[in-house]
Formats: C-alpha cells, structure tokens, sequence
C-alpha cells in the first residue's frame, strides 16, 4: 500500500493491465478475434503487406486512411508473426495501461493528485477504453499520444522539447487526422504563454512546435506525390468522412454498411469521371459544402443534433454495435451497459460538463480544456461514433473527476443543492431516449460473425449467421449473397441458384452475383440460364471480362455449340484486339481439349 501512495501511476498503470490482461483472456473465444472485419480487417491485411517487404507501399497510391496505425500493426507483425494477433493486442493493452498512468499525471498537473487518481482509476475501469484496446483500431495509439502530447506541453522545457512535443503532435495526426486540429490549437497556447515572457520567445516555442509537426508529416506526403502519385498531405479518405456526416441524407449515409453500399458512396466521384485521389477528396468536400450553403439552416439544425449526440451516454458503434460482444465477457458486461442510463458515458457526461464549467475560471487548467473543446469540435464537423469520441475520454474524466469533487465538497450549501439540480437535469438529458441494448445483435453482426465463421471453414454455423442477417434485414444483399454460396457449398445448388437470381435482380451492377448465379446454374446443368447470366455480367464494366468470357466459350464448347462458341471468341477479339492473337489459341487449346476428351 505504502508503494501504491507513493507511486501512483505505476499502480495504476498495473491495475489497468490486469483489467486488460482479463479482457483479453475472455475475448480470445469471438469468432472475430483472428478475423476481423471491416476497417480492422483493412489493418491487418496492410500490415500483413508492409510485414512482407513493402514498406513504402509501392502501387498502392497515396495512404486512403492515416498511416502511422497500419505501421504500427506492421512492426508488429514483423516481429511477432506467428503470435499476431496476441502480440499486437498486449502491446495495445500495454499502451492503454499507459494512458490510465498519464491521466494520473495530468490530473496531478492541472487539478489535484486525488482528482488524477481518481480518474487513472476510472480510465482503468472504463469499459469502452478496455474494449478497444482489444480491438485493432487507431483509438488506443492515438489517445496514448494525446495524452502524452499534453503532458509535454504541460510540463514546458526549452527548444529540444517544443521541437519533440510537437514531433508527438505530428505523430498523433499521423495516426489520426483529427489530431491535428489540436495541434493547432496548441501551438497558439504554446505561443501565448510565451508571450509572457517576450515576443521571441513566444514565437520560438510555436515555431519550433510546428516544425516538429511538419517533420513528421513531410515524409508522408513527399511518400505520397513520389510513390502515390498525388499531392496527398497524409491521406484522402477525409473527403468522403467529412460528406457522411454533411449531406441532406445524412441518417442513411452514417448508417451506409461496408461492401456494396460502401462501394456505392466512394464510387460517387467515378461516375463523375474523376479518378485523381485528392480530387476524389475535394469532390466529397464540394458536395458537403454546396449542402451547407444551399440548406444552412438544415445543416445548424444537423450540428445541433450532433453537438447533443457528442453528450450523449449512448455508445453509437461504427460498423458494429459494441453492446453486443458484452456476451464474450463477464467484464464487459459489468463495465459498459444500457439500463436507463448508459454506463459509463452517461455518468461521466454530466460530471464533465459541469467541471468544464468550474475550470472557465481556471486559467491553469485551460490546456485541457482546450484539448476537449478542440475534439469536441472535430468530431460534430464530421460525425460523432463511439471511437471518435473516444480520444476526448480521458481528459474528460479529469473534468468529471473534478466536478463530482466539488459536488461533493458542496453538497450541504445551497449553491451545491442547485447546481447538483442542475447536474441531475443533465444526467436526464444525456441519457434521454436510449434505445435499448441489442444483445441478439444486429444484421451487420451477424453478417461479420457469418465471414468469420466462413474464414474458419465454419459452414453450417456460417450460414445460420448469415440467415439471421437476413431475417434481420431483408435487403441485405451481400448476406444474401453469402448466404447462396453457403447453400452451395453444403450442395443445396437449387437453392443457391435461387437465392443468385434474387440478389442479381435487387442488385444488377453486381457482377459476382450474375457469376455465382451462372456458376450455380451450371452445377444445376442448366446451360441457357448460365448463359443469360454470363451474358448480363458481361454487361457491366470489370477487369475480369476476359475470364467471363472464357467461361462463356467454355460453356458452348462443352455443348457442342462450336458456332456460338467462335462467336464469343469474336467478340472477344474486338473488345482486346491487342490480345486477339492469344484469345484465339485460347480458344483452340479448349476446343482441342474438349474434343480429345470426346
């Protein structure tokens, strides 16, 4: 105990890896722990590609998301590839620890050592911290470096350190974009405060703290014009996040699912006949904007909305419902829950508003406070999620420590007494209108859970997952696409072949499902419909034509139909004239087989 009071953030620092050491222990039976999906999928797939040699990312273009997330994920895979997905998550639960140790520090810094160990402490406890430490996510690397960052600002110190402090700023934007906004906001704090003692100094400590930012972005974005091949400053997916949540439709495009729909929305730009990356960015960009200047009391009403969502104690999932992997831990299960009130954002809401209420007067905690207001702006310009709130937690939980502090110190005065109304008229707000939790999950859970199961050649339990996507929503396309190929696999080929033709007629722009459809009709021995459904796929622009095509001489070879077969070939020949050559030995080495084998 004696060691606990005297080093506070190293206890904390254990306790919250004990926590999370437990949370991993239980989570390692999901389905989803090895195969992850949707943007931790898009992860592990790059740092499986960096792992293998190609660091600079040749062919692939400029960086579509921040790049310091998939490196970080690289090296790790580098150096533990046989223990991946373990290694990379301790080494996240390691970092998480570390954040709960600087919330100690920052609150010892800018309020009292009680209110930063009361707050380590909660960090170490929160559930939605806990659980994406075990998610591969950016949120855990990019809280690390905020919290740090605020630590070095706080702390101050000569040129080396600004230099650094803002290299920590750069490497945060690095990981997320977000960031950067607070980096600019720093900068200007750091030059006002050396205003203090003198204009030079004030401008050496912003200047060298924007240089350090701009050392660690250059090489990015030099990165990006040599080998991406645009003008790129980290990354472009910031147009078509920033259009998600400013458009007029904005319910339907924060809710759009990835795959088809996804697709769909970042194809925008290409039916407009732009393909340059940043252009791509900029269109997004031009669409919001013409939204905002054509509608601007819509769009006050839409910031409003997502302003009193930011508050909210509800955990609004990105891609996946969090609620719903409670059921893989009995931790999680007592740390993130929904019952009237939404634990634990719907507790440390109020509290934080009300000690960012108390702090207004105190300029030596303004840092923070900044740092909150700064996060807090970024994320309603865009759209508010769960894990995007989630770097602003905790500093937040300082804020909250602080004001449940005062309440506490000023329950029997009749200032307390209102401002506790107050603070309970905020508890109901910020709880007000929960939907409940969704412990049978949602279609997309169990659309993941069904590509999990598949990955693991889990087929019946793949395919009830994917049935139940489909009960769920019965306009889930992709699940019911991957809900024929299960029927398939488990030799049902009427069925697959039925289920084809009814994603081919929702969705006629999708050449897999015309190709799963032909191939099923073919298994079925039904060569005309095969051929109705090659002839629709051919139909749609794709790089795979050529294939298709083959198929489709295949296909009239092995019936005898040798005319139909040439006339395939032809047409061929005019949509690759550059290939006629080998399209026609092609074709020859087939019918010769075909023959032979007659």
């Amino acid at each position: 105990m004696e060691w606990c009071r005297r080093h506070p953030g190293w206890a904390v620092f254990a306790a919250a890896m004990g926590v999370r050491l437990l949370y991993l222990f239980e989570i390692e039976g999901s389905p989803l722990f090895s195969h992850p999906v949707v943007d931790a999928e898009t992860y592990a797939h790059q740092a499986a590609e960096l792992a293998a040699g190609n660091w600079l990312g040749r062919g692939e273009g400029p960086f579509w998301q921040p790049p310091l997330y998939p490196y970080f994920l690289g090296v790790v895979k580098t150096l533990f590839p046989q223990a991946f997905w373990y290694a990379a998550r301790l080494i996240q639960g390691a970092l998480g620890a570390l954040s709960c140790a600087l919330v100690v520090g920052l609150g010892r810094r800018f309020f009292t050592p009680g209110i930063g160990l009361a707050a380590g402490l909660a960090a170490a406890l929160y559930g939605p911290l806990i659980f994406y430490d075990g998610e591969l996510l950016p949120a855990t690397l990019v809280i690390c470096l905020n919290l740090l960052a605020l630590g070095l600002l706080a702390r101050g110190g000569g040129r080396w350190h600004w230099l650094g402090t803002g290299v920590v700023l750069g490497l945060a934007g690095l990981a997320a974009a977000q960031s950067l906004v607070f980096a600019a906001v720093a900068a200007g704090w750091s030059y006002q405060q050396g205003w203090k003692q003198g204009r030079a100094l004030a401008l050496e400590r912003a200047g060298l703290l924007a240089l350090g930012v701009v050392l660690v972005l250059a090489p990015v974005s030099l990165r990006n014009y040599l080998i991406g091949g645009d003008a790129v400053l980290i990354s472009y997916n910031g147009g078509v996040n920033f259009y998600l949540g400013n458009n007029p439709e904005y319910e339907r495009t924060v809710n759009v699912r990835p795959g088809w729909e996804w697709d769909d929305l970042v194809g925008m730009p290409l039916e407009a006949g732009i393909t340059q990356p940043s252009q791509k960015a900029a269109f997004f960009y031009a669409k919001s904007w013409e939204y905002i200047h054509g509608q601007p009391f819509d769009y006050l009403g839409l910031l409003a909305r997502k302003a009193w969502t930011f508050w909210q104690g509800d955990e609004l999932g990105r891609n996946q419902d969090i609620y719903y992997w409670r059921k893989y831990s009995v931790l999680l299960r007592g740390l993130l829950w929904k019952v009237g009130l939404a634990f634990p954002f719907g507790v440390v809401a109020p509290l934080a508003l009300l000690g960012l209420g108390l702090t207004l007067r105190r300029r030596e905690a303004m840092l923070p406070l900044l740092f909150v207001a700064a996060h807090f702006a970024v994320v309603i310009a865009f759209f508010v999620a769960d894990r995007y709130r989630l770097p602003a937690v905790p500093v937040l939980l300082l804020f909250a420590a602080q004001g449940a502090w005062w309440l506490w110190g000023n329950r029997r005065r009749r200032q307390g007494g209102l401002v506790l109304a107050g603070v309970t008229l905020l508890f109901l707000l910020c709880n007000w209108g929960l939907p409940p939790m969704q412990m049978g999950g949602d279609a997309a859970i169990h659309y993941n859970l069904g590509k999990a199961y598949a990955q693991e050649q889990r087929a019946p339990e793949a395919r009830a997952e994917y049935a139940e996507a489909v009960r769920l929503d019965s306009t889930y396309w992709q699940a019911w696409l991957n809900l024929g190929s299960m029927e398939g696999v488990a030799g049902r080929m009427a069925e697959a072949a039925g289920i084809f033709e009814r994603v081919a007629r929702a969705r006629p722009g999708q050449l897999e499902a015309w190709m799963n459809l032909a191939h099923a009709r073919l298994a079925l021995q039904q060569g005309q419909a095969a051929e109705k459904a090659y002839a629709e796929a051919l139909k749609l622009p794709s790089p795979h034509r050529p294939q298709i095509y083959l198929e489709l001489m295949g296909l009239h070879l092995q019936a005898g139909e040798f005319s139909q077969a040439g006339e395939v070939m032809a047409q061929a020949q005019r949509d690759y004239p550059q290939d006629a050559a080998r399209i026609r030995q092609v074709y020859e080495q087939m019918k010769a087989r075909i023959l032979g084998g007659k």
